[in-house]
């Protein structure tokens, strides 16, 4: 709870939210004992969610967060002197990978293959 800033609103919530992450947790050693994959599960901040509460504030497109859902024209569309290349780490562009909250948007930029 104090790793992840979790407060609840009563003593029934805890427990709820206990023992979903006592499932989760589990789930997570059973399965990173029982599969020889090349990666393991660990414990995050959704770890008091079940999975059906994670998938609902994580798998949906939401209109309002779709910067291609405004009305508004793209305001380069007329653009023509572009360079051919830009390396937009030299301009500051690029951050560090960060939670984008229930957008959604942030896990291509995390999941990263191991070589």
């Amino acid at each position: 709870m104090a790793r992840y800033g979790r407060i609840y609103k009563d003593d029934e919530e805890r427990e709820k939210r206990f023992q979903i992450f006592k499932d989760n947790v589990e789930f997570i050693e059973s399965f990173n004992y029982a599969r020889n994959q090349p990666y393991k599960l660990n414990i995050n901040g959704f770890a008091d969610q079940s999975h059906e509460e994670f998938q609902a504030s994580r798998n949906r497109y939401r209109t309002s967060l779709n910067p291609m859902s405004s009305k508004t024209p793209f305001r380069y569309e007329n653009v023509t002197a572009i360079p051919s290349s830009m390396d937009w780490r030299k301009k500051g562009a690029v951050t560090p990978i960060k939670d984008q909250g229930e957008c959604g948007c942030c896990w291509p930029f995390s999941a990263v293959a191991a070589t």
